[in-house]
């Protein structure tokens, strides 16, 4: 009981200490909204979203690219480690790409995709651009070190789906799990600036745009409240998820 309660205040009073200097510092600005809104004035804001049909729209709209462009990027990620780990053309022909990719900025990416892609896919595609190359790293690493002995061992007694199921798996997927929980963050953050450049119709990123443009701070402030709550939720859910599917192949 202790612990819990222990750890309850680990994660509240922390909380609690930040909404105090953020009322403090609003309270020095003054009632000037332009500036900074009090911690009472954006959940008014966040409220008013929350309940506003529009609000869940663009809510719906932006985790469904996320989910989209992340999985995407997984799949794509696994997909080339694989190939450049087991061979060395693919190796060399690649790894110059994934350099791009990483040292490329997102706002390059997605400004360049406007000009030929709808703006509603813009983000997906950006999403799944970043995801990319940390999952594409990490897993090509950890095929390589695999257990060399423990694959010959395997090949002669096992047939290639056990020795794949049995043996390759164990070694490779706590990386992958470390990089793909670390890249849903990142997601997450090329998402939302994507749609701040490309305005879709709908999603968090338009709407935080729209109040920008019309000078409206609490609403603002409300916004990017709602994309770190949803951020931390979707993460720990994620987490919840791997940490399951890890016992599985443990």
């Amino acid at each position: 009981m202790r612990q819990i309660l222990r750890k309850i205040a680990s994660i509240c009073v922390p909380i609690a200490v930040y909404i105090l200097i953020w009322q403090l510092l609003s309270m020095l600005v003054g009632s000037r909204l332009l500036l900074l809104p009090s911690p009472l004035d954006t959940l008014r804001s966040m409220k008013e979203i929350v309940l506003s049909e529009n609000g869940w729209k663009s809510v719906g709209m932006t985790v469904l690219r996320i989910i989209g462009g992340y999985g995407l990027g997984c799949a794509v990620g696994v997909a080339l480690a694989a190939l450049t780990a087991h061979f060395r053309t693919c190796d060399w022909l690649l790894k110059p790409l994934r350099s791009l990719i990483k040292t490329t900025p997102i706002t390059s990416f997605a400004l360049i995709l406007l000009v030929s892609v709808v703006s509603g896919f813009v983000p997906v595609i950006v999403a799944m651009i970043v995801v990319i190359p940390m999952i594409w790293q990490t897993t090509e690493e950890a095929i390589k070190n695999r257990s060399a002995q423990l694959s010959e061992m395997a090949a002669i007694y096992l047939s290639p789906w056990k020795k794949f199921r049995y043996v390759t798996l164990p070694q490779v997927l706590p990386q992958f799990f470390a990089s793909a929980s670390t890249a849903l963050g990142f997601a997450w953050k090329a998402v939302i600036t994507a749609e701040i450049l490309a305005l879709p119709r709908l999603g968090i990123g338009r709407q935080m745009q729209f109040h920008k443009i019309h000078v409206e701070i609490p609403e603002l402030f409300a916004w990017t409240l709602l994309v770190i709550l949803l951020s931390v939720i979707m993460e720990y859910t994620f987490r919840l998820v791997l940490k399951k599917a890890r016992r599985k192949y443990d």
